[in-house]
Parts: C-alpha cells; structure tokens; sequence
C-alpha cells in the first residue's frame, strides 16, 4: 500500500499514477466531495472482486459508480423522466441517482432488483480521473463496514488490518475533507422521489429541498453556488430570495458568500438596504475552487458579493437611486431578499442583463423549511 500526498504541484502526476494502478485493475483510496472513496474499474471483474472482499460486501447490495458527464450516466443506467429530472437539476452535486441498469459494468455492482446508483461529483480531479479513464469508476466510501465514512486517510488507517491494507494499491492523502455527510441516494425508478440515504441535502422534488436547520440552508446556498457561478461568467449573478420575515434568506445568503470565500461576517442589510463585500479572484472558469472551498487569490478582480434588502423600499423612486443599480457588473453575485419590492418592469429588464435565479423559501414548521429554486 503506498500513500502518496495531493498538494497543489503535483495533481497530473497523482492522476496519472491513479490511472496506470486502476487500468491494472487495482484498488485507489480518493478524495471526494463528501468524504474518501474506494475507486475501482467499474467493469473489471478482479478489480470488483477485490473491492467486495475489501468491503466486506454481499452480492445484492449495491455499490455506485462514478460518470464523468450526462452522456456517460446515459451510457450505464435508462433514466425515466423522473431521473432525467433529477441528473439536470441536481448533478453535479453531492446526490447518487438510482435508475434501472443497462448492464454494462460488473452486475454484483447493481442491487438486486436489477438497479444501479450514479453520481456525477463536484470535484474536479474525480471528475478528470473518469474522463481519462473512459469507463466508471465505483463510487463507495473507503469505511469498512460498521465504520463511519471517513475525512481523513489517518482516521481511515487506524482502522485498517495488515489483510485490509493489503487489498490497497494506492491511497492519495487529499488532507483532512470538510465534515460533509456520503451523497443523499435518491431512487427514481418510480413515480415519486424516494431518497434511500440521507446525505447534507434532502431533495423532495428535482429543485425542492427540504431544509431543518440553518446548516442545511447554508450547504444548499453552496449547492446552487457551485451549480450557477462556476457556469456562468459572460454576466452577473443574482439569486432572488423571497420567503416570510425569519424564513431563511438571510441564512442563504450567507451561505452564498461563505461559498465564495468570504471570511467577513455577513450581516443583515435590513437598515442599509445594500452590503458589499470584494471578491479577491481571477474571473476565469476556475474562478470556483470547490476542492478546497476557498478562493484563488493569486490574482485580483474588483468583483463584489452583494447582499441587499428591499423591504424598507417603499416606491420604485427610491431603487433606482441605489447605486445597486449602476453596478450590475460581469462577475458579481447578487443575493437580493425581498425582490418582490421590485416592479415588473424592473424583474423584465435585469433578466437582458443578469442570470436570474429565483430561491423562494417557506416555512413548514419552526424549524423546518421548504425551499425551492428555478430560473423562471
């Protein structure tokens, strides 16, 4: 078993290496976006076989596989409209979509009703790896079983036999990972969504999330960052947030800034109608970098963060005194609560200049909290 460390100067070299030990058909502990995972040649019978043993894994209890893109989920699993919903709306992202199986990877990787799970991860180097690789990779966590998942390769060896390790040809120290929770399953072989696991997310439809905590409000705000900012750059960004007095938007909003590194305390903006906060990053594709969950700061654009509060607005004179409204500058996100202080007119004129998604939260209970997102 060799452990070889991932830092920022040697990625090509560690991809390279993952992919010569996986065409061999050999086991590879990796980085995730929820926690490490135990990748393997999805249709490699050796390289399963080796995975099971290592898993302790009965045939018939299914293991999920890794696509690099929506032409390749299409390739392994038939999707019905139910799951072809649920791969546009929520993948990439932190989900596992079970649809029926074509039967094109291992079979003892498929439940036994004939089912296969798929992800498509946010994390680049995962998402490199299959696209080199050209066929999937499994997808299952590296914890041995009764063992929580894990988010560090040390926590991970503590827990491992002589035999164990053994099974391992490579393991990639991607440092300690973020405390996320394994990927929420979501059976859409049905008429209705059935989640099967519950990961940080908890989707009731394909852009409705049920939220019961300040956290999850928070993770979903990341979800969509990462869904719409790291897609867009030819515009800004602004994400309507409508919803009650106390529903949540503040909360998403701030979850929007801490996903895009801002160290600063976001505060309400109830009594100064607009807070700006400067985003020290390149404007390029890589602009995001969801891998570390922080910016890239070598260069420096002057981009803002904008949270504004229209519910003291009281006339339409008064918004287009704001120099919110002079502003609307390529890169910068917008999180505007109360967006329904905003006449027609003025909604109609912000879609020809910006990326308009619209979030809107509702309260279920105290503490519980529907929230749903769409660009119309």
């Amino acid at each position: 078993m060799e452990i070889i460390r991932l830092t920022n100067n040697n990625r090509q070299a560690v991809l390279d290496q993952t992919l010569e030990i996986l065409r061999s058909g050999g086991l590879v502990v990796f980085p995730s976006d929820t926690v490490y995972g135990l990748l393997a040649d999805a249709t490699n019978l050796l390289a399963v076989t080796k995975l099971l043993a290592f898993k302790d894994r009965p045939i018939g209890k299914a293991i999920s596989i890794f696509a690099a893109d929506k032409a390749m989920v299409n390739d392994y699993v038939s999707l019905n409209q139910n799951g072809v919903n649920v791969v546009n709306n929520l993948l990439p992202g932190p989900f596992t979509v079970v649809a029926k199986s074509r039967h094109q990877t291992d079979s003892r990787l498929e439940a036994e009703n004939g089912t296969l799970g798929i992800r498509i991860p946010d994390y680049p180097l995962i998402l490199a790896l299959v696209k080199a690789f050209k066929k999937p990779l499994t997808a299952t966590s590296a914890n041995l079983p009764g063992k929580d998942p894990v988010h560090s390769i040390s926590a991970l060896i503590k827990t491992l036999s002589k035999i164990k390790k053994s099974y391992l040809n490579l393991v990639v120290d991607g440092n300690i990972l973020p405390k996320n929770k394994p990927s929420t399953v979501i059976d859409t072989t049905t008429g209705q969504l059935k989640t099967l696991r519950l990961g940080d997310l908890l989707p009731k439809t394909p852009n409705t999330f049920i939220s019961n905590s300040e956290k999850q409000t928070k993770k979903l705000a990341r979800f969509l960052a990462t869904k719409f900012i790291k897609k867009t750059l030819s515009r800004p960004i602004m994400f309507l947030l409508e919803g009650d007095l106390g529903v949540g938007k503040t909360i998403f909003a701030k979850g929007l800034g801490n996903a895009l590194g801002i160290t600063e305390e976001i505060t309400s903006p109830t009594f100064n109608i607009l807070n700006e906060y400067r985003l020290e990053t390149p404007l390029n594709e890589n602009n995001f970098d969801i891998e570390s969950n922080h910016q890239n700061t070598s260069k420096y654009n002057k981009r803002l963060f904008v949270h504004a509060d229209f519910y003291r607005i009281e006339a339409k004179e008064e918004l287009f005194k704001l120099d919110f409204f002079k502003s609307l500058n390529r890169g910068n996100i917008y999180a505007i609560e109360w967006p329904e202080r905003l006449p027609a007119e003025m909604i109609s004129a912000l879609k020809n200049t910006a990326e308009i998604v619209y979030v809107k939260l509702k309260y279920v209970t105290k503490k519980k909290r529907i929230i749903k997102w769409g660009k119309d």
